[in-house]
């Protein structure tokens, strides 16, 4: 499964801000069959940044939302206005 199959697409609410801003931590729909070790290497692929942890649920609709927890030295608000979604 290649990055761009795992990774849909960042996900932009007021929660997933709010968690950006505060924690570091950006928020992707990913594919329902993509594991953990999968979305850490497409994050690294697609955006250059270092992932320390990810967290993820099966949404209620069926699709698969992932909370990437990047590194100290990568700052989450810099790497969402490179993606387009601030």
């Amino acid at each position: 499964m290649d990055q761009y199959r795992v990774i849909r697409q960042p996900l932009n609410t007021e929660s997933s801000m709010k968690k950006i801003e505060d924690n570091n931590t950006l928020t992707f729909l990913v594919d329902v069959k993509a594991n953990k070790n999968q979305i850490k290497q497409a994050v690294k692929k697609l955006y250059d940044v270092e992932a320390v942890k990810i967290n993820t649920l099966i949404r209620p609709n069926g699709t698969k939302k992932a909370y990437v927890r990047l590194s100290a030295d990568a700052d989450a608000l810099d790497i969402a206005n490179r993606i387009g979604f601030i």
